[in-house]
């Protein structure tokens, strides 16, 4: 896309903002272009009046050019108020409109979104970039059209004086606010782009080391993490050095520029004062006017250079919305009557490898299904696609026979209870991180869920109870009392389908039994799909699927399996070693 498009496409996305406020757009600048011609009509109308007063006329004669003076003062400072008022209030309730429509975009791509764009450079779009569309009206599009309104008004006031005097002055307010930003802009040009970027990867970095920290503290990789936080600060920081030194550069130049148009007015004008086709108690007045005048152009400098920033920041926003939808959304919504799961030769891949291939099971209402299989087996995937976060490349998964696609992604989630392998929890307290699986859910419920999961005691013990905020992802909980929050999270939703992904992974012997006791108790006469690495109690299961590099390559009961001595009786004898060492 080349530039003049992108100028364009950002005007058009101005545009389209500006159509629910276009009344405050007028009036921010209707005051800002007052704000201009008020500083220029004090320094005007003082002109003037030290010019008269020179004349000794008499004091009535001064009068009405005393009470201009005083009205200017007054009102550049309450115009400069009402356009700041204005102008601010109308870019937080933009910003405020575009991160509900960001919101409105992202939520139908999660989560896979996240298996192509990583989480902390999704951060900076939602924060950063949307914060530097406010520049977008504030530094861009506010200034220019208030400077082009101002020049075309001091323009025609000079010329009523004199043509050449006009001229001259559009000559220098052209050359300081369209001629030197362009020079600037072509010595920065990229910088803006660049420094989104850079501030993207750091912001990124510093997510992702975060959300590790634990683990590379254990691995002792803290160090390269440093590294790699440094040198994406060093980038920035280089960036925003050479932007600020070109702009300081750029606002020394428009000080010159400006204290030139004036000079040259100057010289211009005193030859005409004395062949009297001026008024000589109008030069101050014009000279004056003149050099305030360039304050309607100073901000057309800062305008070139956030427009790349932020057209950089609009497109990558805009790169959201055009993201292909992980699903299609049924013509009409269906709901399930009963809950029979079938996959029939699904295969699905993340960038060209298969991650499940050729896979094709049953599982009827009420029954339980494990799938087991080495780390990478596809296992996790299989409950990927029957929460339908993705389609399959090839073939069908069904739902109570019809295929899933018939579905709202909304209506599958709502009659499934999840436990994930990676539980996420809110900076908020237990009540609330509870509630999401059943907003009205009271007490008793809370309580019964938590004591299903051996939480309750833990929770009791608390100072604040289910009011005990817990800290961003749960960080004054450990793994396995995140872990039972989700398992809470199921009990408390009370779906027909339950899919477990190494449901019990992070807790202790003891505390395991006691889960999975009440987990098989609660999926009686439930749907259950239940993902492990971890070969026990797996004869509670009424069938077994073995998976290896995305297929299936045994099923059965645990009986059955072990009488085979496959790859389920070899992955259970080496897990039988290693408990026993």
């Amino acid at each position: 896309m080349t530039e003049r498009q992108q100028t364009l496409k950002g005007l058009t996305f101005f545009l389209q903002l500006a159509r629910a406020y276009r009344w405050q757009v007028v009036l921010s600048i209707f005051a800002a272009v007052c704000t201009v011609l008020a500083g220029m009509g004090l320094m005007t109308s003082s002109g003037y009046l030290i010019s008269r007063a020179a004349e000794r006329p008499p004091i009535l004669d001064l009068m009405l050019i005393i009470v201009a003076v005083r009205f200017f003062a007054l009102s550049r400072a309450a115009f400069r108020y009402l356009e700041r008022l204005v102008s601010h209030d109308l870019t937080f309730k933009w910003l405020m409109a575009l991160r509900v429509q960001l919101y409105h975009i992202l939520e139908p791509l999660m989560p896979g979104l996240l298996l192509r764009r990583r989480s902390g450079d999704l951060m900076t779009r939602m924060v950063a970039d949307l914060d530097s569309l406010q520049n977008l009206y504030l530094r861009v599009i506010a200034p220019t059209l208030t400077a082009i309104i101002v020049i075309a008004i001091t323009v025609a006031a000079l010329h009523v004086f004199s043509p050449l005097l006009a001229w001259v002055t559009f000559f220098f307010l052209a050359l300081n606010g369209v001629g030197l930003p362009w020079y600037a802009v072509a010595q920065a040009r990229g910088l803006g782009r660049d420094q989104v970027f850079a501030r993207s990867d750091l912001q990124s970095a510093l997510v992702e080391n975060l959300q590790g920290l634990g683990d590379l503290l254990t691995l002792g990789a803290k160090e390269r993490a440093r590294r790699i936080v440094q040198a994406g600060d060093r980038q920035l920081s280089d960036l925003q050095i050479k932007q600020a030194s070109i702009s300081g550069a750029q606002d020394g130049l428009h000080h010159l520029c400006g204290h030139l148009g004036m000079w040259t007015v100057l010289v211009l004008a005193i030859p005409m004062v004395a062949s009297g086709e001026l008024q000589g108690v109008h030069l101050a007045m014009l000279t004056l006017g003149v050099l305030t005048s360039f304050e309607a152009v100073q901000a057309l400098g800062t305008a070139f250079q956030f427009h790349e920033q932020t057209q950089t920041a609009h497109d990558r926003i805009e790169a959201l919305r055009h993201e292909p939808p992980p699903v299609r959304a049924p013509a009409s919504a269906i709901q399930p009557a009963t809950h029979d799961i079938r996959f029939e030769e699904v295969t699905f891949a993340y960038d060209s490898i298969d991650a499940v291939a050729d896979v094709s099971f049953s599982l009827p209402f009420g029954r339980r299904l494990a799938i087991v299989g080495p780390s990478g087996a596809g296992k996790s995937t299989m409950a990927y696609l029957a929460l339908r976060f993705r389609d399959p490349d090839a073939g069908v998964i069904t739902l109570d026979g019809r295929p899933l696609t018939d579905y709202t992604q909304e209506e599958v989630i709502r009659h499934m209870a999840v436990i994930p392998q990676h539980t996420h929890l809110f900076n908020d307290t237990i009540r609330t991180n509870l509630q999401l699986a059943r907003q009205d859910a009271d007490d008793d419920s809370l309580w019964s869920a938590l004591k299903r999961a051996q939480l309750a005691g833990f929770v009791r013990a608390l100072p604040n109870g289910l009011d005990t905020l817990i800290g961003e992802q749960g960080a004054t909980l450990s793994g396995g009392e995140r872990q039972r929050m989700a398992i809470a999270r199921a009990f408390l939703k009370d779906a027909p389908i339950l899919v477990l992904d190494e449901p019990t992974s992070h807790l202790d012997a003891v505390t395991e039994q006691r889960v999975l006791d009440e987990l098989f108790a609660y999926g009686s006469g439930r749907t259950m799909l239940w993902i492990t690495h971890r070969l026990l109690q797996l004869e509670r299961a009424h069938s077994i699927l073995v998976m290896d590099r995305g297929r299936i390559v045994e099923r059965g009961t645990h009986e059955k399996l072990v009488e085979a001595d496959g790859l389920y009786a070899r992955m259970l004898r080496l897990q039988n070693q290693v408990l026993e060492t």
